[in-house]
């Protein structure tokens, strides 16, 4: 008697999941939409760099130049421009910025450029001495060229000299 109840109930659950395989046949559908979107930010951010000269004579008959490359990475195709302030020495313009001996008073002059022929000034006025440009479709870093010159004949004593020049990305 016990065996025949498990063989009916065996048999029961079988009747059922073959209805309900039978009912998944026949089931209905109804069609949905699911709405998927996202907003790209417009964002750009220019990393620091460091440009080194090495060693200037003062008595040598040419100017030092020197170069480097810093990255702009933009939302793509974002319209940018690239401006350089004067920097913290004294008395330093956009045209002919100051690097400082450490901790005095003494200054090196120094240009920036925005090409290597050093004629197109680097300065911080958006549309007049700032880069302009726009970003890759293709690629969210790009890279950024920067020309030094210590003019020959430079006035400064011995040491160490340095600036330290805020660079700004108008987009």
């Amino acid at each position: 008697m016990t065996v025949s109840k498990y063989v009916r109930s065996a048999a029961f659950g079988t009747a059922l999941v073959s209805a309900a395989i039978a009912g998944n046949a026949n089931a209905l559908t109804a069609p949905g939409t699911l709405t998927v979107n996202a907003t790209v930010l417009k964002v750009c951010l220019i990393s620091n760099g460091t440009l080194s000269f090495g060693n200037y004579d003062p008595t040598a008959s040419s100017a030092l130049t020197a170069s480097t490359t810093v990255t702009l990475t933009c939302t793509p195709g974002s319209t940018y421009n690239i401006g350089m302030n004067a920097g913290g020495g004294s008395g330093a313009t956009v045209a002919l910025r100051e690097m400082t001996l450490g901790g005095g008073s003494a200054t090196l002059g120094y240009k920036l450029f925005q090409d290597s022929g050093d004629t197109i000034n680097w300065g911080n006025t958006v549309l007049t001495d700032t880069e302009a440009g726009t970003t890759s479709t293709s690629a969210l870093a790009n890279t950024i060229n920067v020309y030094g010159q210590i003019p020959a004949n430079e006035v400064a004593g011995a040491g160490s000299y340095s600036d330290s020049v805020t660079m700004t990305v108008t987009y």
